[in-house]
């Protein structure tokens, strides 16, 4: 059993034991508030079980929101280059960031949990769901595992390269403006500790990073990266990564002989 593998079970048997004692241990309600009523649609189509609140902009824009994830599945496969994908997943749209918390303990726009094939986004007036991102992440990680700390940036990378729009910026443009203002993490602290990076920058950043490998070398490469740790990358790779970054410096230096004019204050707000 793969350590991932071993961490999810150990988890469901430590959740599943303290359900049955808190159950067992229940004489009366913990609180006198009402029951309260959650409607939800349901359909499922091919391999995808799609889950609507009742009533509001998602369910408004459901077969939109339908269109939109067929796409982004369609999208993502070709990106990493399967001929298919049947597993069963399924997407829930939420009403807003206060109707994640209790299935997540996050207030994020998207969440996706691959042991359970399942993925949470937002979606209304104010907030465009972050499909192509979350199913990345859903598809990825169902097809490769869970990557191994020191990859961890390319999860994200995948993810945002996936969805390649912020604020109308894609992530090559989003890089050549970090790289002219000196705001790059070094690769040391993205395979360190990507998560206490900046966010806008490491996400970013990762994002063309994976951009230029899936441009410029085979998938077989990056799916093999991916699980093995950024340690292997000469091995795997052939060259050394700082040869790999003076390319990627390089090439987006050349698509974008003009600095883009990013609010960095504002872009950051997002």
């Amino acid at each position: 059993m793969k350590n991932n593998q071993k961490v999810i079970v150990f988890l469901s048997v430590i959740l599943i034991t303290v359900g049955c004692r808190e159950t067992k241990e229940e004489s009366r309600p913990i609180e006198n508030g009402p029951w309260i009523k959650e409607a939800q649609v349901l359909r499922t189509i091919n391999n995808v079980n799609f889950n609507f609140p009742d009533n509001g902009f998602a369910f408004e824009n459901k077969g939109e929101l339908v269109k939109e994830s067929f796409n982004a599945l369609k999208s993502n496969i070709q990106l990493i280059g399967l001929e298919e994908f049947n597993d069963t997943i399924y997407i829930r749209f939420l009403r807003s960031r206060e109707d994640m918390f209790p299935l997540t303990a996050t207030r994020a726009n998207g969440n996706a949990y691959p042991h359970i094939r399942t993925l949470y986004v937002v979606a209304n007036e104010h907030s465009k769901p972050p499909i192509n991102h979350e199913l990345m992440h859903l598809i990825s990680m169902l097809e490769w595992d869970y990557p191994p700390a020191t990859t961890t940036w390319m999860n994200e990378g995948l993810g945002t390269f996936a969805e390649n729009n912020c604020s109308g910026w894609n992530v090559a443009e989003i890089y050549r403006f970090l790289m002219q203002n000196d705001k790059l993490i070094s690769m040391h602290f993205l395979t360190s500790d990507f998560y206490r990076q900046p966010e806008m920058i490491a996400y970013h950043q990762s994002g063309y990073i994976v951009d230029h490998l899936l441009t410029n070398y085979s998938i077989e490469q990056f799916s093999k990266l991916w699980k093995s740790g950024f340690e292997k990358f000469e091995e795997i790779y052939g060259v050394p990564y700082s040869k790999v970054k003076f390319d990627l410096d390089k090439a987006v230096t050349e698509k974008y002989p003009t600095v883009p004019e990013i609010d960095w204050e504002e872009f950051t707000k997002i």
